[in-house]
Formats: C-alpha cells, structure tokens, sequence
C-alpha cells in the first residue's frame, strides 16, 4: 500500500507543477527509515521522568495511580525532546529537508494498541539526526468507539513486573506532509525502530 501511495503521490505532485526535486524529497522521506535514538526531559503531567531515571527512583504507588487516571480520562500530558534519526534508503545529492503539518502516533504492546495521540506541531525533519521538541496528549487507542484497555493493561503489567519491555512495544507514527499542493497524510502508520533511553527506565 505504502508503494502505490508513493506513486500516487509524485505522480499528483509533478501533475501539479511541483518541481521533480521537491516531488523526490517527498518521496524520499515517505520511504525513509525512522529510528528514535534518545528521549530527553521527559515530563508526564510535570512529573520529572529524566529525574526518577538518574535517581533509579522509579513512579511511587500514588504516582502510577494518578498517571493511570490521567490516562483514562484522557488529561495525561507528555512532553519531550526527542532524537529522531532519518535514514534515506538512496543518498542525494543535495541537502533534503521535508515540513510536517501534524503527527500521529501509536503505542503498541505484544502487537496490542495501547496509547495514542496527536502532536499538533509544525517539524521540519532533515536527513540524519533531528532534535524535536513536542508536547502530546496521551490517550487509550479505540477498538472501534470503545477504548481498547487490553494494550494499556499489558504495559501496566509490564511495568510492574520491573521487566525490560523494550522488545515488546512498537511505537508507530503517521505524519501529515506539507506540499506545494497542501497537506497530505500517510495513510499507514510507519514503525519506528525500537526507543531506547525512555524504555530503560522502566527495567
């Protein structure tokens, strides 16, 4: 799918006057690979995760309830600087950069939605290494128009085992594309290889 949309995609943009560079830098990023390499100054709802990470402290009781309720009453907040990483599968000649409008993303545990939200930021990526500031609502994902508490009952599980989830967790993003023709989202989720520094804390 992701392929006929690529296709589609150029085909609409140099349709519609867009120069063959920017409709290949468009499609170079459609097609990139995504690794998150590092999280810094991780807060959920002013709790300071960087800090209970460097003091092996971890979430009280209280904490983790509270969290918990703020998840399903939708009033949790996220915020972060994270370090995305874009490899292009073929290298250009000229320095490529590409705007999103919106991003969605999505939480999976053991192939389970968990968590979900939208980050209603404008980000400029670039190929290599990107540093993005963004703050995120953290919602349960939806089985149909009810909340799907099976993911997020298996990541609180996890977490209270002490366990390393890193294997057991996919994070997923879906972003909205500037063009010169307007906004366009993907239609599928792209994966995104496995975080490392946020998953850590939670061994």
């Amino acid at each position: 799918m992701n392929i006929l949309w690529n296709v589609a995609l150029l085909l609409t943009l140099l349709l519609a006057g867009v120069s063959c560079r920017q409709a290949q830098d468009i499609k170079a990023f459609t097609e990139a690979k995504y690794s998150l390499h590092s999280v810094r100054g991780i807060k959920l709802n002013g709790i300071d995760v960087e800090q209970r990470i460097q003091e092996r402290s971890g979430f009280s009781n209280e904490e983790r309830d509270s969290l918990l309720t703020a998840v399903t009453s939708n009033s949790l907040e996220v915020s972060a600087v994270l370090a995305l990483h874009v490899d292009m599968l073929e290298p250009g000649e000229n320095e490529r950069s590409l705007t999103i409008t919106r991003l969605r993303w999505l939480l999976e545990v053991d192939g389970e939605e968990a968590l979900t939200g939208t980050i209603d930021e404008t980000m400029v990526l670039h190929e290599g290494l990107n540093q993005l500031p963004i703050a995120t609502p953290v919602g349960l994902a939806a089985d149909g128009n009810m909340p799907n508490y099976t993911g997020l009952s298996r990541l609180i599980t996890l977490l209270g085992q002490q366990a390393d989830i890193r294997e057991r967790v996919k994070l997923k993003i879906k972003p909205t594309l500037k063009t010169p023709v307007g906004n366009i989202e993907s239609p599928a989720f792209i994966t995104v290889s496995k975080p490392a520094g946020v998953m850590a804390f939670f061994r």
